[in-house]
Formats: structure tokens, sequence, C-alpha cells
């Protein structure tokens, strides 16, 4: 993966630095109405209904959000925001251009007290935050720039995870995994997968590498949070990976494990002893 040295450092551990971002379709003022609403990729991207402000949009889509998004588009770093690749429990991906046409990925995190609770789990113990806020605001802030730094950390090492691009507040930009407006399927969704054991050894050389170069683990790997481009796994979601001097580490490195293993032996495929790579990672002789 070729490296580039534009990717944003952030001022401060606990919340990161300011965003990029262009305009959404006529002037500079964030109207939701005004949003492309082209079917994309009918199959895996929803077509957002902005006129009417589904559900989907008003959880992630608040005044706060509104305004960072807007002043996003005024600094000219996105084109426009498309449409609605996945929603989930802790975030919302969007489809967007930047200004020179190239696809980018939009993560917006929702300001979620529920999800803010569990996230603190991956957050205390992490030696790169000292201070943990209270706010659950500020703890969904702190979460995306977490994000950022992890996959920063990983680009770095040269692993497969897509390019941090730019984080401010809740909103993080990053590299599209597609073909232009087809979204990479994750792991789980490809049918017969032509070389499961090559994929294989690709995921768990990822593990080895995110854990010794990185100093890494990710702590929530598994077939949905891979995607698969270019007949290779591409890992995301990599918010809550902790550093390898979290309490908790291993306990996630071991969990990590069994879900990828468990997963190939479904597939069929003869895995090795999963202890022996444990030990292979954390490079200690039995």
């Amino acid at each position: 993966m070729k490296k580039n040295d534009n990717i944003q450092e952030e001022k401060e551990p606990e919340i990161e630095e300011d965003l990029m971002v262009d305009d959404i379709e006529h002037g500079n003022n964030l109207n939701l109405d005004d949003l492309e609403k082209k079917s994309i990729d009918v199959k895996r991207i929803k077509k957002v209904d902005y006129t009417k402000r589904r559900a989907t949009v008003d959880s992630v889509f608040d005044e706060r959000t509104f305004f960072l998004v807007n002043q996003i588009l005024k600094n000219q770093i996105l084109h426009r925001i498309e449409g609605i690749i996945s929603a989930g429990k802790e975030a919302n991906v969007y489809l967007a251009y930047n200004n020179i046409g190239e696809e980018v990925a939009v993560k917006i995190y929702k300001i979620d007290n529920n999800t803010s609770k569990w996230m603190k789990n991956y957050i205390i113990g992490d030696p790169r935050y000292k201070k943990i806020p209270h706010n659950v605001t500020k703890i969904i802030f702190l979460w995306a720039g977490k994000e950022f730094k992890n996959l920063k950390r990983a680009y770095k090492v040269g692993l497969k995870v897509p390019k941090p691009i730019y984080v401010k507040d809740n909103v993080l930009i990053m590299e599209y995994i597609g073909f232009k407006s087809t979204p990479a399927p994750r792991l789980k969704d490809i049918k017969d997968l032509e070389d499961p054991k090559k994929t294989f050894n690709e995921i768990t050389d990822f593990m080895k590498i995110l854990y010794q170069k990185a100093n890494l683990v990710h702590a929530d790997l598994s077939e949905f949070n891979i995607l698969f481009h270019n007949k290779k796994p591409v890992i995301i979601d990599i918010s809550q990976a902790v550093t390898k001097e979290h309490p908790k580490a291993e306990v996630y490195l071991v969990r990590d494990i069994k879900n990828i293993f468990n997963y190939f032996e479904k597939l069929g495929l003869k895995t090795p002893d999963p202890e022996d790579f444990y030990y292979e990672i954390i490079n200690i002789n039995k």
C-alpha cells in the first residue's frame, strides 16, 4: 500500500484535529434536501430519503453534526455526500466525493449514551488516554479520534486498512474501499471464497503485524469487519483496537484468533493450533 504523508496529525490525544470537506451541491449551506438521491448499487448502498430525513439520518445528523459537516464542505474537502453505505449502532458510513472526484468514505459516529458506555472498556487502560471524559459527546469525539489513530498506526506499517484522511469531533473521513460507487463486500458475504487458505494467511499475517509492528490488537476482528477487495482482505472498524499494554489486550487477542479460526474452519479449512498461533503473535515460546 502506497504511503502518503498527507495524513493529518492529531493535535491532542483525546480529541483529534479539524476535518476537511467541500460543498454539498448548491452553495455552501448544508441542506439535506439538496443531497443527491441517485440510485447507487441498490444492493448495498441504501438510498437515503433526505427530504423526509429518515431515522438513519436523524440518528447522526443532529444540529451539531449539521454544522460540522457544513463547515467541512465550506472548506472544500468534499464535493458532495452521495448516499449511505452502511448503518450501524455505533456509526453510519456514507459514500462521498472529494474535490477531484475521488470516492471517500465518511463515518459519522452517533452521539449516544448507550454506545459510549461500552466504549470505555476499550479506552480505560489504554496508555494513550490519561484523562477519560465523563461527557457523552466528548467520549464519542475521543472514539472517532481513536479510530483515526489506530488506522494511522496500521497504515504506516503497510497493513491493508482504509487510509485515514481527516477527523474532527464525530466525523471521520477515510479511504473508500470499492469499485467506483460499488462498495467492497464484507468477507461474510462472499459465498464462494476462491482461495480460503490464502485469505486466512493474509488475515493472520495482519494480526501478527498489527501486534508486533503497530503495537495494537484489533479487539473486534471477525468476518463482519473485513472487506474483500481485489481478492484481498481489507480490515475495517478498528476504533476499539487497543495497544498491547492494555490490561485486556491478551483477552481481546485470543477472541480475535478464535473468531477468525472458527470462520475458516466452517469453510472447511484445516487451521493450525490457535494456541501456537497466539504465542507466535506475542513472540514467546510456549
